[in-house]
């Protein structure tokens, strides 16, 4: 369906077919006595009566926008959303960091984002960090390491840290970024806060009105920030102002705009407490080193305050067996021949094998990754392999969502160099540096495999996406979505 001459006619000589307003002004969302059926109402011009209208359609999304051009305080030209072709309108892709899908979806349900269809949970890439979830979200080369510093298996030492993170090189999803802030804001956002957000939304649509290209992706690193200072009440807060932001650019380009929201991975929303590895590893005979030679030498790299940890080690069975003993460990997990090992803190042991698409899960004692219950309604294949893709929507509210698939992945072709053993802690529990910890008041961090840190969201104004996918998924959901390749290739 298309516009109508009328509505065409006016956009034209009012100017709006030119692309976005003025980038300073700012909606103010107002009550509108005499249009009942709005689902929001908005003053853009000061004068505190409503000249701006969302409208919803009866299962709740805002499907339409009305300007009031005749001052009755009611639209006299309404334009249907859906009626806009994705090639007649500009893309829009915000990614925020670490926004559980919880979260979003009460946000959404309580009527926030309703431009968008219904948010779909995505699980996303394990360790549960940025530079892993959006190399896959992106469909980027993979990463040199889970981290900017890691230990380099052909050098025998540790590389990277600050500069390389200052310089980015675990990052090789910037190439596909519209927008993102200077490094130099990552860590004053962790120090200020909420002004840094408002610094980095209001930049990103700067960007965005001043772009050429028909999509840019803009990636929020301050909300991060936000997350790990306030948890999920600053997230909100941040909601409220990603839907304001929305809204303007909405009325600005008078609905030529689709817009796509999406985060890395989820966070485990609990004030975290230092697991001291070096401590409970060196009282077991472990030496901590950053040159492997000796059989209980072993290399730890932190970074951040997370709740994943990332060891080598020239004898990782051992090392792994040792670190499920510590307190606030859930899971580690190493590499056996052609096989991932995976022990828990309660003394269960199970193998995983990758066979053609599928997986195999075998638990020699107990059950650590709690998947019995969910694989007993699936049928294996010959080899006792199951599809990853029917494990994905079978455990996807599970204690460890697609688990299988993720861990083999953690340990082989993620990343360049893997920890040959990786740990997954509790969620009032983290590693890192404790400088870091001793900066910044941590009321919630990411990591480790479980549900809550793993799972997160996508929601599109374009339509509605699969209910479940994981964050790898995203491109090929979006190309379809738009009818073309996705992301664009620069």
């Amino acid at each position: 369906m298309r516009y109508s001459a009328t509505i065409a006619i006016w956009l034209i000589l009012t100017g709006c077919l030119t692309g976005c307003g003025p980038e300073g002004l700012r909606l103010r969302p107002v009550d509108s006595p005499s249009c009942s059926e709005a689902f929001k109402s908005f003053d853009t011009h000061g004068d505190g009566r409503a000249d701006f209208f969302l409208l919803a359609n009866a299962a709740g999304r805002v499907d339409r926008i009305g300007y009031d051009v005749s001052g009755a305080g009611k639209p006299d030209v309404v334009i249907g959303l859906d009626d806009l072709r994705e090639d007649q309108c500009r893309h829009l892709v915000i990614i925020l960091d670490g926004f559980g899908y919880d979260v979003v979806r009460k946000y959404y349900d309580d009527g926030g984002l309703r431009f968008c269809h219904v948010p779909s949970k995505v699980i996303a890439t394990y360790p549960t960090m940025t530079d892993l979830c959006l190399a896959d979200a992106l469909r980027v080369a993979p990463c040199p390491a889970l981290q900017a510093r890691y230990y380099d298996f052909k050098t025998n030492d540790s590389t990277g840290g600050a500069l390389a993170y200052l310089a980015s090189t675990n990052e090789p999803y910037n190439r596909v970024l519209g927008y993102r802030a200077e490094k130099s804001q990552d860590g004053l956002a962790f120090l200020q806060g909420w002004p840094v957000f408002q610094t980095d939304l209001r930049d990103l649509m700067r960007a965005f009105n001043k772009s050429p290209s028909h999509e840019i992706i803009g990636y929020l690193v301050s909300s991060a920030a936000i997350s790990t200072r306030d948890g999920a009440a600053g997230q909100r807060k941040c909601l409220e102002q990603v839907d304001l932001a929305v809204a303007q650019i909405l009325w600005q380009t008078h609905g030529l705009v689709k817009v796509t929201i999406f985060a890395d991975h989820g966070h485990g929303y609990k004030p975290p407490i230092m697991v001291d590895f070096e401590t409970l590893l060196k009282a077991r005979g472990w030496h901590f080193t950053d040159h492997l030679h000796e059989a209980r030498d072993v290399s730890f790299v932190p970074m951040g305050v997370v709740t994943e940890a990332s060891f080598n080690a020239r004898r990782p069975a051992l090392l792994a067996a040792d670190l499920a003993e510590c307190s606030g460990v859930e899971l580690a997990s190493f590499v056996e021949g052609d096989q991932v090992v995976v022990l828990s803190h309660d003394h269960g042991r199970a193998t995983i094998r990758k066979i053609g698409r599928g997986y195999t899960y075998q638990a020699a004692a107990g059950d650590p990754l709690q998947l019995h219950e969910a694989l007993a309604g699936l049928t294996a294949d010959a080899q006792g392999a199951y599809d990853a893709d029917q494990v994905l929507k079978a455990t996807v509210n599970s204690a460890y969502p697609a688990a299988p698939e993720r861990l083999w992945r953690a340990h082989f072709g993620l990343v360049e160099n893997p920890g040959n053993v990786l740990v997954s802690l509790q969620d009032d529990r983290c590693s890192g540096l404790n400088v870091f910890k001793d900066l910044v008041a941590i009321a919630s961090t990411h990591g480790s495999l479980n549900r809550i840190n793993s799972t997160t969201f996508i929601m599109s104004t374009l339509g509605p996406l699969p209910p479940v996918m994981r964050s790898r998924d995203i491109p090929a959901n979006m190309t379809q979505l738009l009818g073309v390749r996705w992301p664009e290739t620069r």
